[in-house]
């Protein structure tokens, strides 16, 4: 990794791990599990964009920053409720109360319009061919790094990486001419 590139990422952690922690925190990971969790961040951002982090504006690292720590908490959360199973009736369901009551108590036009944007993207990877939803699905929506896809789907590191440059055009058409109407 070139100099300039240490120095940046280094400069990203210094400058986002503050505001990493308190999402972390705010999703209900435990205290002892964020540090853990931020570095998960942090290494999956470079596996994934190392060679692409210079070219970006400072909202777009924030931003794929932001949506690979919430990857990671769902997967924290989703791996602790196999370990566990929450029964109503033990008080051990902080957790899950935290999160619906911060989703319950947002304006109802935030969450109308979130549901439809979910919806248009839905959409959009259902019309995929299957090649490219079968990516879309594990490395945009699931967070898995570039590395695990190319595993599960049995693909090179370039054919994914051209497969991820088609998906990213196939959503810029899609939502150029939803935005039309």
């Amino acid at each position: 990794m070139q100099q300039e590139q240490k120095d940046l990422l280094q400069a990203l952690y210094e400058e986002h791990q503050g505001g990493l922690r308190l999402i972390a925190f705010s999703i209900g990971v435990p205290e002892h599990e964020v540090d853990d969790m931020i570095q998960d961040t942090f290494c999956a951002f470079i596996d994934s964009y190392e060679n692409d982090i210079l070219e970006w504006d400072v909202p777009r690292r924030k931003g794929t920053l932001v949506r690979i720590l919430k990857n990671r908490c769902a997967d924290y959360h989703r791996d602790q409720k196999k370990r566990k199973s929450i029964s109503m009736n033990s008080g051990d369901v902080t957790v899950e109360y935290e999160i619906m009551r911060r989703h319950l108590m947002r304006d109802i036009c935030d969450n109308l319009i979130e549901h439809e944007e979910m919806h248009r993207i839905q959409k959009s990877i259902e019309s995929m061919k299957p090649c490219l939803r079968e990516v879309a699905v594990l490395f945009m929506i699931e967070g898995r790094s570039a590395a695990e896809v190319c595993e599960i789907l049995n693909i090179s590191n370039s054919a994914f990486r051209m497969r991820v440059f088609r998906i990213r055009r196939y959503m810029k058409e899609q939502f150029k001419t939803m935005d039309q109407f």
